[in-house]
């Protein structure tokens, strides 16, 4: 398992770049949480192939920007290995967001 853990103050084209989960270490699960002061604040999710994963979807609320992850349902996105991410951030009106990805191995999942 490997946590990021994103706190932004503006759009971020790749939240992903330049943390551990820049390429994927191998076959398995992305799960995503992400919150923000803001509700106009929209994320996306392209995976290998510049296709959209998940299309813009807008962040739940949350005052401190905080997500609540024991309470928030995560976008969940299987991976490959090798495969790059790009979690693309959109700051409509001036927010705080948070970004928490984690990525399960298939050894985590059950799978090894």
């Amino acid at each position: 398992m490997i946590l990021v853990r994103s706190v932004l103050t503006a759009d971020n084209a790749d939240v992903l770049d330049a943390t551990d989960l820049a390429n994927i270490p191998g076959d398995g699960m992305l799960t995503v949480y992400a919150a923000s002061t803001q509700n106009d604040t929209l994320m996306t999710i392209t995976g290998p192939g510049s296709e959209p994963v998940v299309r813009a979807r807008a962040l739940p609320l949350r005052t401190n920007g905080q997500p609540l992850i024991s309470d928030d349902v995560p976008l969940a996105v299987p991976v490959i290995q090798g495969g790059h991410y790009v979690i693309n951030i959109d700051v409509v009106t001036a927010a705080t967001v948070v970004v928490v990805s984690i990525y399960y191995d298939m050894g985590d999942l059950g799978f090894a």
